[in-house]
C-alpha cells in the first residue's frame, strides 16, 4: 500500500486528485490538507510515501514544506503541482528532491502513473497464500511487472 497525502488549497483540484486516486486499490490517501501547515503536520503523523503538493499555498508554501521534510529520517517522495512558478521557484524546486513536477490542469493518470513507479507494491502474505491456492501467483506477479 502507497500512503499519500495530498495538499493544495483548491478543494475542487483536491476533490479531482483524491476521485482519481481512490481508483487504484494499492494507494491509501491518509491525509487531505488545504494548506502547507497541515501538510507538513500530515507527513510528521503518517509518514506517508509520496506527498502531492501545490506550490503556492496559506500559511506555508510547499517549498518550505519540501525543505523542512526533506530532512526527515524517512523523508516522503513529493510530486510538485503549480499553476505556473516563477522561474525563481522552478529554480529552487531543481535543487530539492522532489520525484516529478506538474502543471495545472493536471492529468490525474499521469499522477497516478508517477505514484505506482514509487515504491515497489509488496503482496500481504494472506493475499500470496490466495493466489498461490489459486495457481495463478505467476500469472499475477507476470500481470503487475508488465503494467
Amino acid at each position: 500500500m502507497i500512503k499519500i497525502v495530498i495538499a493544495d488549497d483548491n478543494e475542487i483540484l483536491l476533490e479531482q486528485i483524491v476521485k482519481g486516486l481512490k481508483q487504484n486499490q494499492e494507494i491509501e490517501i491518509v491525509g487531505i490538507a488545504k494548506n502547507g501547515q497541515e501538510e507538513l503536520d500530515y507527513i510528521k503523523q503518517f509518514c506517508p510515501d509520496v506527498v502531492i503538493t501545490d506550490i503556492e499555498m496559506p500559511k506555508m508554501t510547499g517549498v518550505e514544506v519540501i525543505e523542512i521534510a526533506k530532512d526527515f529520517e524517512n523523508p516522503p517522495e513529493f510530486i510538485v503541482i503549480t499553476g505556473g512558478a516563477s522561474s525563481e521557484i522552478m529554480k529552487k524546486l531543481y535543487s530539492l528532491p522532489i520525484r516529478n513536477i506538474f502543471s495545472k490542469p493536471l492529468e490525474i493518470q499521469r499522477i497516478i502513473d508517477e505514484i505506482e513507479k514509487t515504491k515497489v507494491v509488496e503482496i500481504p502474505k494472506e493475499r500470496v497464500k490466495t493466489l498461490v491456492e489459486e495457481k495463478s501467483l505467476f500469472r499475477k506477479i507476470k500481470q503487475f511487472f508488465n503494467k
